[in-house]
């Protein structure tokens, strides 16, 4: 029931980006990431943290002005907790990003997103997983890597609001975190 929900919003959020971007198919690209998380805990008590992880991800989405792009996201998230076990996040987002010097040789850009992510947490007298509200808020540099691809290096954080992972002695009520740095590609469709 959870991957169904995360798969609608995922498929929702494309069909948005689709829809916005229906009148101009040259500014459609699609984009992939890989990088490092930290710091990834689930704010409860106790606090389960988890060592350094791996972040990948992958979009598709369309520039809705020269500064303005809108994006359908999934990313999955996976460290291992400082006690033992694993803590892994798949969350689904609708991500908006402004693009500073969008025709520059370096454009940094800021971006925001809201979905729905699922965590799971197996360790540490718990093996259960809960989904919620997610949210995320990015930061980074772009620059042409030739004619159409685009390289980004960026910088995220990523919630997972309210998830109740565990019974008895062992629940855990929190919100789940993580800060990622992460290398991508960003490919344009169509130029």
């Amino acid at each position: 029931m959870k991957l169904t929900s995360l798969a609608a919003t995922l498929l929702s959020a494309t069909a948005l980006t689709a829809g916005a971007a229906a009148a101009q198919p040259s500014d459609w690209y699609v984009r992939g990431d890989i990088g490092g998380t930290f710091q990834a805990e689930i704010d409860a008590s106790p606090t389960v943290e988890a060592d350094d992880g791996l972040i990948v991800s992958g979009g598709a989405g369309a520039h809705l002005t020269p500064n303005i792009r809108l994006e359908g996201e999934l990313a999955y998230l996976q460290a291992d907790g400082d006690g033992g076990g694993d803590l892994k996040t798949t969350a689904a987002f609708l991500n908006g990003y402004y693009d500073f010097n969008p025709d520059g040789v370096w454009r940094p850009y800021v971006g925001a997103g809201v979905g729905y992510g699922s965590v799971e947490l197996d360790g540490g007298g718990v093996d259960d997983d809960d989904a919620g509200l997610a949210y995320q808020f990015k930061a980074g540099l772009a620059r042409p890597l030739g004619q159409r691809a685009i390289g980004e290096i960026g910088y995220r954080y990523v919630t997972v609001s309210e998830v109740e992972l565990g019974a008895g002695a062992s629940r855990l009520d929190g919100d789940f975190s993580s800060h990622a740095v992460t290398v991508g590609l960003r490919y344009p469709l169509g130029r």
